[in-house]
């Protein structure tokens, strides 16, 4: 029986929490999906979605934050991941936010709710000053997610298809 664990941010509909081992079956599911997956390099397998739930469990340790699993508070139903974690980007080292949900909860609002409440929470929690979220400028649904929680597009990264966009602390 999976332990469950205290929840990290609850927002009016969502609790965040840490992922656990036992929440493999519902991550790898939802990053093999080739819809879901559509503005990454591809899909996932199982090992990788293995590895990054591996990632996480040690950014929890250090340094303290990492990509949370989003449920439903009602039913604790798996909707998806948002967080942050370090990044170095073009050589700086910066802070990711970063979500993504399932696509049974696309269009619900729970990525702009969970973004929301992890910027606040990077910001008052975890003493950041200053987000970026890299988004693959095709990705509407994701650009007014950045949008809607304040965020600025700044700049394309070098080579790479996605464009950055900055919230900073008032």
């Amino acid at each position: 029986m999976a332990v469950k664990m205290t929840a990290i941010l609850e927002t009016r509909r969502l609790k965040l929490r840490e992922f656990q081992r036992d929440d493999l079956d519902e991550l790898a599911a939802m990053v093999a999906d080739e819809e879901q997956m559509r503005f990454y390099p591809g899909p996932r397998t199982r090992d990788e979605a293995w590895a990054w739930i591996g990632r996480n469990l040690s950014l929890y340790e250090e340094p303290g934050f990492g990509f949370w699993l989003v449920e439903s508070r009602p039913t604790s139903e798996f909707l998806g991941y948002c967080g942050i974690r370090p990044l170095v980007l073009e050589g700086a080292s910066t802070t990711e936010i970063g979500w993504h949900t399932k696509k049974t909860s696309w269009n619900r609002g729970i990525a702009t709710e969970a973004a929301a409440g992890v910027r606040d929470l990077a910001f008052a929690r975890f003493a950041q000053t200053r987000l970026v979220a890299l988004i693959h400028p095709d990705h509407l649904a994701s650009r007014r997610v950045a949008e809607k929680i304040g965020m600025r597009e700044e700049a394309a990264i070098v080579g790479d298809p996605y464009m950055t966009y900055v919230s900073e602390r008032a």
